[in-house]
């Protein structure tokens, strides 16, 4: 699945995070994008400046972050529509590895929560946070695409057992 499959799957997504990790695990790159997440904060994440960096605490760059809205949402619209393209296309191609969502009021200063003096209870707009894969990464998906594509009925094993022949209608 890629991160613009993901994000096409749920229309009240007001703000992404995509991490780049090798293995799931050793951080790349992020971008942060939305009304909220994109907002530089006062301690922005710091990212390896290319992959031979990764382990290094001396050569870091900032994140990505843009505060620009992907949701009509926030353009003052009365309903909820997720607007992928303006994500960077770079990023939504990348597969994904995991993700979670939470509601985008659990971030901390944000300015859709409030209209005047009072809180906007009508906002629930959801953050996800998605870990993909480097680009060109095999995932365990594309093994088993190329696995059954290779397999026949006479590639098997003389008397190798087949799920087939235990299932009964």
């Amino acid at each position: 699945m890629t991160v613009r499959e993901l994000i096409e799957l749920n229309q009240m997504i007001t703000d992404v995070n995509i991490e780049i990790r090798r293995d799931g695990t050793r951080l790349l790159d992020a971008l942060f994008i939305g009304c909220a997440e994109g907002v530089k904060p006062p301690f922005p994440c710091k990212v390896p400046i290319s992959e031979q960096y990764i382990d290094s605490l001396s050569f870091r760059k900032e994140a990505r972050y843009i505060a620009k809205s992907i949701n009509a949402w926030d353009d003052g619209k009365d309903y909820w529509q997720v607007k992928p393209d303006r994500i960077p296309k770079a990023w939504l191609e990348l597969t994904v590895f995991s993700w979670q969502v939470w509601p985008a009021s659990l971030i901390g200063i944000n300015p859709r929560r409030k209209t005047g003096k009072a809180k906007n209870v009508t906002f629930h707009g959801e953050r996800l946070n998605v870990i993909a894969l480097p680009p060109g990464t095999v995932t365990v998906e594309t093994l088993a695409e190329k696995m059954t594509e290779g397999a026949s009925g006479s590639d098997q094993i003389e008397g190798q057992m087949d799920i087939n022949d235990f299932i009964t209608e």
